[in-house]
C-alpha cells in the first residue's frame, strides 16, 4: 500500500488495513508458555441481550466460555497458555471472527532431585485423579476475587513453574512443573489466595497429600498441596489472605513446602504473575 507516493511503515501499514470494527481484542498477542491472557470480544451489534452468550471461543483444539463484562456488547475469557504447547502461531475463533497469538519459548529450567524409592513415582490413591481432576474442571459463572492474587505463604520461592526434572539421575519425559513451590517450614500458616469457595478438601492423598481447592469463578481454580493440616472444609466460602491449613511433606514430598497450583480452564498456568497483575 502506498500513501502520497510513499510505502507506509509495516506498522503502519497493519493499522491502517485493520478493520475498525474487529471484535476479538488480545491482551496480549505474544504470550511465553504458560502465560494467561484475557480475550475480550466485542458484538458489532449494538444494544445485545446481556444474557445471550456469544459462540465459544477455539483455541487449540480446545473450547471455552465467554463471560460477560460490564457493557452489554462485551464478553471475555482467561485463556491459559499450555508450558508444553509448542511455540507458534494459533489462530483464535468465535464464531465467524478470528484473530491469532504467536506462543513463546517459555526457557523453563532444570532441577534436579533426589528421593527415596518409596516416592520416586506417581502412583495415587483409588479416586485421587478423578477427585483432582473433577476441582480442576469446575467453571462457575461468578468471579469471586478482586486485584491480584496474595502469596499464599510468607516464604521463598524454591521451584519454578514449567521447570524440568531430573528425579535419581532421570529425566522426566512429558513432565513441567505445575505451579510454584514454596520453601516453608513445617507447620507454617498457609493463606487463600484470593476469594473463593472450597471445593476440595482431602487428607492423605498418596500423590498429592493433604490437599485444598478453591474456585474463584470463572474457570480459575487454585490448589494447595503437601499440607500439614487442613483447616476448611468443602463448601466453605474463604477471604483473600484467610488460613487454610499449615505446610506439610505430606504425599509425594522429599521435605516440608507448599506445591501451589493455579488453573485457568482446567491448564496449569505460572502463579507469579497473578501476585502483581490483575487479570
Amino acid at each position: 500500500m502506498k500513501l502520497s507516493g510513499l510505502l507506509l511503515p509495516g506498522i503502519l501499514a497493519s493499522m491502517l488495513l485493520t478493520p475498525a470494527w474487529a471484535s476479538i481484542f488480545l491482551s496480549n498477542s505474544a504470550p511465553a508458555q504458560g502465560e494467561t491472557i484475557e480475550i475480550t470480544y466485542k458484538h458489532k451489534a449494538k444494544n445485545i441481550d446481556a444474557e445471550k452468550e456469544p459462540d465459544v471461543l477455539v483455541f487449540n483444539e480446545h473450547t471455552f466460555k465467554m463471560f460477560p463484562l460490564n457493557e452489554d456488547d462485551s464478553f471475555h475469557c482467561l485463556l491459559a497458555i499450555p508450558a508444553d504447547l509448542r511455540p507458534g502461531k494459533y489462530p483464535i475463533n468465535i464464531g465467524t471472527e478470528s484473530n491469532a497469538i504467536t506462543v513463546k519459548e517459555g526457557q523453563f529450567p532444570i532441577q534436579r532431585l533426589t528421593l527415596p524409592k518409596s516416592k520416586d513415582n506417581f502412583i495415587m490413591s483409588p479416586g485421587e485423579e478423578e477427585a483432582m481432576d473433577a476441582a480442576k474442571s469446575v467453571l462457575s459463572d461468578t468471579r469471586l476475587w478482586e486485584g491480584v492474587f496474595k502469596k499464599p505463604c510468607e516464604a521463598r520461592t524454591s521451584a519454578k513453574f514449567g521447570l524440568k526434572r531430573i528425579v535419581n539421575g532421570k529425566l522426566l519425559k512429558d513432565y513441567y512443573h505445575s505451579g510454584l513451590d514454596f520453601a516453608g517450614s513445617l507447620g507454617q500458616p498457609i493463606y487463600a489466595c484470593a476469594d473463593g469457595k472450597v471445593i476440595l478438601a482431602h487428607k492423605n492423598f498418596k500423590l498429592h497429600g493433604n490437599v485444598v481447592a478453591i474456585d474463584h469463578g470463572q474457570g480459575v481454580i487454585t490448589i494447595y498441596i503437601h499440607m500439614q493440616k487442613i483447616k476448611v472444609q468443602e463448601g466453605e466460602i474463604v477471604k483473600a489472605g484467610e488460613q487454610i491449613g499449615n505446610v506439610g511433606a505430606t504425599g509425594r514430598a522429599n521435605g516440608p513446602h507448599l506445591h501451589l497450583s493455579l488453573y485457568v480452564n482446567k491448564v496449569a498456568t505460572n502463579p507469579m504473575p497473578w501476585f502483581s497483575k490483575t487479570f
